[in-house]
């Protein structure tokens, strides 16, 4: 006969918490003058469970659900102010909105002679 002991609710909570699969969850993006607007399904999600990152060129988005993290990582290809970043989730709908930054509006005017 085996004495087989249960794992403590410790363990079993830290195992629960950690994602078996990582998908990258379905997404449209477009500009609308000059933002750059990136709409992201994440069914399920609770919003204390969304981490969203964003630099001059690249987004990043973390979301768990149960055992399900979603990965999205954007190279925008364009630059961005991150400091103007806008987030709204409403029912499982994530909209996120970038304001571009136009590179020419500090460029310097050559003079020709």
């Amino acid at each position: 006969m085996a004495i087989v002991q249960s794992p403590s609710k410790e363990i079993i909570q830290e195992q629960q918490e950690n994602p078996r699969f990582r998908v990258t969850p379905n997404y449209s993006t477009w500009i609308a003058e000059n933002e750059f607007i990136i709409q992201v399904a994440l069914p399920g999600v609770s919003r204390d469970k969304i981490e969203m990152k964003a630099l001059r060129d690249f987004f990043y988005l973390r979301a768990i659900r149960e055992n399900v993290e979603y990965a999205l990582d954007l190279n925008l290809n364009f630059e961005i102010d991150p400091t103007k970043v806008t987030a709204k989730y409403v029912e499982g709908l994530l909209r996120v909105a970038f304001e571009r930054v136009n590179p020419l509006d500090n460029a310097y005017t050559v003079p020709i002679n």
